[in-house]
């Protein structure tokens, strides 16, 4: 389906939200801002007032620079979307319902929470079946990970991650050999389930 069908059939909440990343993404000069002023300049109040077809063209300009967008939105995504593709991964028949996803959802919670109290006691307990060099793995990367969290606080800011430091901590993970896994369970507990 063309994006301009698609933006005649979403609502106004919806198609606003994605009219306010491309007026983001314009704001910061894409490559083809020439092409992009041509289109907007037939309309007076910007891009909120052009039409589907033109908004379709828009984007179509500046794709690039709107799938960067979205890299860099799930790289700082919410702590419950890990949780949200394990479910889906293992729907395979796409037949789940409402009440069936919240239930799932709960139960991932839980077992999710039991992991990482069993994690925090490995790391913990001198006699734990992790190797020594493993557990100092773990050890740097959650004090990385909380300072990078909760440096904001000091400079009085809401404590988050940036996509700066993100980076740095994705590099740290990969080079101490975390698995996916890992990276959860170490991360989970600074983060909000």
């Amino acid at each position: 389906m063309k994006l301009e069908k698609i933006l005649d059939k979403l609502g106004s909440l919806e198609k606003n939200s994605f009219i306010k990343i491309i007026d983001h993404i314009i704001s910061k000069n894409p490559k083809n801002i020439k092409e992009i002023e041509k289109i907007l300049s037939s309309s007076d109040k910007g891009l909120k007032s052009v039409d589907n077809l033109n908004i379709s063209n828009i984007f179509s300009l500046t794709s690039e620079e709107f799938t960067e967008y979205l890299v860099c939105e799930f790289q700082e995504a919410n702590s419950q979307l890990d949780i949200l593709v394990d479910i889906i991964i293992r729907d395979g028949n796409c037949i789940m319902k409402q009440d069936w996803f919240s239930r799932l959802y709960e139960t991932e919670i839980k077992n999710l929470k039991v992991k990482i109290k069993s994690l925090n006691t490995e790391l913990e307990n001198e006699k734990s079946e992790l190797s020594e060099s493993k557990k100092r793995d773990y050890k740097i990367y959650k004090a990385c990970l909380a300072t990078a969290y909760s440096n904001d606080i000091v400079n009085n800011r809401d404590a988050k991650i940036t996509s700066d430091e993100l980076s740095i901590i994705l590099t740290l993970s990969k080079q101490l050999g975390l698995s996916q896994e890992d990276v959860k369970l170490i991360s989970r507990p600074l983060k909000t389930i």
